[in-house]
């Protein structure tokens, strides 16, 4: 007999580990399929993502970032005249000294050696001249008594011989004139008459000479007199003449100068001199580190709205984050002329530095922000959200709810106070916490958006 064939029975479905991991995908795939759909249905109905803010007042400042050194304001070279070498040096760059403190002290010994000797020049200098002036007064004195009184010795001589030559004279004019009347009445003859004539004629050329001699007497008497007072007038300059006690006095400046002192308060933050070295140009800088100022260049734009005391912040890397407060000192009238004919031209301009921070530090390179100009409680937005405007102007864009989505629509508006990344807007239609549409370009007005709103409106600046 043959075998006998069984039929054929169902078999049970079992769940197996990997049919379970199937079918799990298989329902991951199709729900990720469901709701793909059901986004693509949403987004065609919301329209295109849009990156919006929050539109609300604020400070908007045009402001420039330029760089410059820190020095200080208050500053003083110390140097000497002196060529003595340098015996001490009791300070050290970083020292803070008050005025009147010591910074060096110079060899003087040599100096004091000139002054001994200047000491002893001027003191026989002094008596010489003394000595001097008196006895040209005493001799000055006795010329004018002799010549105001007709006296001296070749004066009184010729004085006496001019009288006698006058008396005599006399007595012949008196003997000639009786002499005369006596020829006339025929007393005497005519060689007695020439005889008498004679005599007078003699008497009158001794006369003459004898005035001429009390004259040249009473000249040298003058002249005398006026040699005795140029020696007094010349003894008397010389010893008003202190300039032997000039030098002396110079020479002990110079040794007061030998100790070199600070001219100001602040710090020293320099030394160029050494012990045993003979000064040369500077000796020290002595900085206020209180008074600060920073040394900057502002581009010729710039210039016209940066006006001395316009705010300034000042930031370093010593000092990190933290403002401290500064103000324009000055803007150059001239161009730097480094700059001139560039397509760059620069003015360089001075800040103070008015706040304070114990890590600023002279020589510090300082990152500045100059204030040029800034509106409070104002609009402001980005220039990627204006849009032009038919008609010239400009509009925002703005998302509205409407039904169940956002529509955009635009808002028009006027520029204010414009800076590098953002400008003022002012109209009728603004008002806080409107959403605006970040950038207006491919947004056209009445579509449809979905707003991201990420941050509000803020003020812009260089």
């Amino acid at each position: 007999m043959g075998e006998r064939m069984q039929s054929p029975k169902s078999k049970k479905f079992r769940f197996t580990k990997k049919k379970i991991v199937l079918l799990a995908v298989l329902l991951a795939a199709a729900a990720l399929i469901v709701r793909s759909f059901a986004l693509a249905s949403a987004a065609k109905k919301e329209g295109p993502a849009a990156a919006c803010f929050t539109l609300g007042k604020t400070t908007l400042k045009d402001a420039v970032s330029v760089t410059g050194t820190l020095h200080s304001g208050s500053s003083a070279n110390v140097y000497t005249m002196l060529t003595f070498p340098v015996a001490r040096i009791p300070v050290s760059a970083g020292d803070a000294v008050k005025k009147g403190d010591v910074l060096a002290v110079l060899d003087s010994s040599s100096l004091e050696d000139q002054i001994r000797q200047q000491e002893y020049a001027t003191t026989y200098a002094d008596k010489s001249t003394a000595l001097a002036l008196a006895k040209a007064k005493s001799d000055y004195e006795d010329a004018l008594y002799l010549y105001s009184n007709g006296l001296g010795a070749d004066l009184t001589a010729a004085a006496s011989s001019a009288r006698t030559a006058e008396s005599a004279l006399q007595s012949e004019k008196e003997a000639c004139a009786s002499s005369q009347d006596a020829y006339e009445q025929g007393q005497i003859s005519k060689l007695e008459l020439n005889q008498a004539k004679a005599k007078l004629d003699q008497a009158q050329a001794t006369y003459d000479s004898a005035q001429k001699s009390l004259t040249a007497a009473r000249r040298t008497s003058q002249q005398s007199l006026l040699a005795a007072r140029t020696a007094y007038e010349d003894a008397a300059a010389k010893s008003a003449d202190k300039s032997a006690g000039a030098a002396l006095d110079q020479l002990r400046k110079n040794l007061r100068d030998c100790v070199v002192t600070a001219p100001r308060d602040g710090v020293v933050t320099a030394v160029n001199a050494a012990v045993g070295g003979v000064p040369a140009g500077v000796m020290f800088k002595i900085e206020d580190p209180s008074d600060l100022i920073v040394d900057a260049e502002l581009k010729e734009a710039d210039t016209a709205k940066a006006d001395p005391g316009d705010p300034v912040t000042v930031r370093t890397d010593a000092t990190g984050e933290e403002v401290i407060a500064g103000e324009i000192l000055s803007v150059a009238p001239a161009a730097d002329p480094k700059t001139e004919g560039t397509g760059n031209v620069t003015f360089p301009m001075k800040v103070r530095v008015t706040g304070k921070n114990a890590k600023l530090k002279i020589g510090m390179r300082a990152k500045l922000t100059v204030t040029l100009e800034q509106k409070a409680d104002v609009y402001a937005v980005p220039y990627e959200a204006l849009a032009d405007r038919a008609d010239g102007g400009y509009a925002v864009y703005t998302v509205e709810r409407q039904g169940d989505s956002w529509r955009v629509k635009a808002v028009p508006v006027t520029l204010g106070l414009q800076t590098d990344v953002s400008a003022e807007i002012a109209g009728p239609g603004l008002r806080d916490g409107l959403t605006v549409v970040a950038s207006a370009d491919g947004v056209t007005p009445g579509s449809a958006v979905r707003p991201e709103i990420s941050a509000s409106s803020a003020s812009g600046g260089r």
